[in-house]
């Protein structure tokens, strides 16, 4: 394995908190069901007008207002409530130490991503780091990754998507990438199991077992 893909929100940083706000004063700005934010949440690891269009198009309603009062959330002033998951900056740091590279495969808009890496402290450690800024085709097209292994210089197999949702695992699988499902996101083993993860993360500490395995020469 010669690089590490991330994806960011469930994988790496625990976002759940800032999202279901977001969530939650969207619909309430929108006077909607308060239980649409459970459905909304399944759709986490996709762009926001995606998760957007595949919750709210079935009930008539067309994706601009609803992101327009989504975005009118203040998410910068909140961001003091994402954190890392347990052990993933010293993993990162581990990593880094052992000369692997890393990058990212994002559904979160650059400018935001870039913002919250910075607050957590993570900026130096990715690249490249691809967005729905960077490509024609998002999550779980497998453009974002071919995007990373051209960065590097690399083949499908010399790579692993680590993330956290169907759409990271479907999007690997696409691109001939090996990945690994972790388990403390936003999607269960179950779901994630049916898009062929070469292995399964319940924690920070079995992950680490698994990059490490599998970053031995």
């Amino acid at each position: 394995m010669k690089l590490i893909i991330w994806d960011f929100d469930g994988t790496l940083a625990d976002t759940r908190p800032i999202i279901e706000a977001g969530m939650d004063h969207t619909l309430e700005t929108l006077g909607l069901d308060p239980g649409l934010r459970e459905p909304w949440l399944q759709c986490v690891g996709l762009p926001v007008e995606e998760g957007i269009r595949r919750t709210f198009g079935p009930l008539g309603l067309a994706v601009e207002p609803v992101l327009k009062a989504y975005r009118s959330f203040k998410h910068a002033e909140h961001e003091h409530l994402i954190k890392g998951f347990d052990g993933i900056t010293e993993l990162l740091e581990e990593l880094g130490r052992l000369g692997i590279p890393m990058a990212i495969a994002s559904s979160k808009r650059g400018e935001a991503l870039k913002r919250q890496l910075k607050v957590l402290g993570w900026e130096g450690f990715f690249n490249p780091i691809v967005t729905p800024d960077e490509v024609q085709a998002a999550k779980p097209d497998p453009e974002s990754l071919r995007l990373c292994l051209a960065a590097h210089g690399l083949e499908p197999g010399q790579a692993v998507m680590v993330g956290d949702t169907p759409y990271d695992l479907d999007m690997a699988r696409r691109a001939g990438v090996p990945s690994v499902a972790v388990g403390h996101g936003f999607s269960n083993q179950e779901a994630m199991a049916a898009y062929g993860p070469l292995a399964y993360a319940p924690d920070t500490a079995a992950l680490r077992d698994i990059l490490l395995a599998w970053s031995r020469p």
